[in-house]
C-alpha cells in the first residue's frame, strides 16, 4: 500500500508562504481549514533564518489529492522546495529521496510520519519545532467576518 507524503529541501525554502496562500486559496473555496503554513526561525549558531514549512500530513490526511496531480503547495513552490510522492515507493521521486536515506522526520502526530527534510536544520533549530497542532490549521475565517 503506498504511504503518500512530501520531503522538504530546507535548503531551497525561501519562507515565500506561496505554498500557505495556494492551501489557502484551495481550501478556502471548500470551506476548509488551512493545512500549510511556514514558520521562521533564527539560528544562532549559523546566524541565519531558516524557514520550516509544516505540512497537513503532520496532523491528517491532505484534503487536496486529485488524482494524479501533486498538491497545490508542491505546483505552486517557486522554489521547486517541495516533493510529494509515494515514500516507499523507489520509482517515485519522494520514494528515491528515501532511499538515498537522507531525509529525516519533521515532527508528526500520525503513526507514521509522512513528512520529512532534507538540507541543514541547525540543532538550535531542530530542538525548538513545536508539535504540528500547535500550528495547524490555520482556521477558515469566512470574508464575512473580517472587520473592515
Amino acid at each position: 500500500m503506498a504511504r503518500y507524503g512530501f520531503i522538504i529541501n530546507l535548503d531551497r525554502c525561501v519562507g515565500c508562504h506561496t505554498c500557505t496562500l495556494a492551501c489557502r486559496v484551495w481550501t478556502y473555496e471548500k470551506n476548509e481549514d488551512c493545512w500549510n503554513t511556514v514558520l521562521e526561525f533564527n539560528s544562532h549558531v549559523e546566524k541565519r533564518v531558516i524557514w520550516i514549512p509544516y505540512v497537513c500530513v503532520q496532523v491528517r490526511d491532505p484534503v487536496c489529492i486529485l488524482g494524479q496531480q501533486p498538491p497545490p503547495c508542491v505546483r505552486n513552490c517557486p522554489s521547486m522546495a517541495r516533493v510529494y510522492g509515494d515514500l516507499d515507493d523507489p520509482a517515485d521521486p519522494a520514494g528515491k529521496i528515501m532511499a538515498r536515506g537522507e531525509a529525516r522526520p519533521l515532527p508528526s502526530e500520525t503513526d507514521k510520519p509522512r513528512a520529512y527534510y532534507i538540507g541543514r536544520l541547525p540543532k538550535d533549530i531542530e530542538a525548538q519545532l513545536p508539535e504540528p497542532s500547535k500550528v495547524l490549521p490555520r482556521k477558515y475565517i469566512p470574508l464575512l467576518h473580517i472587520p473592515p
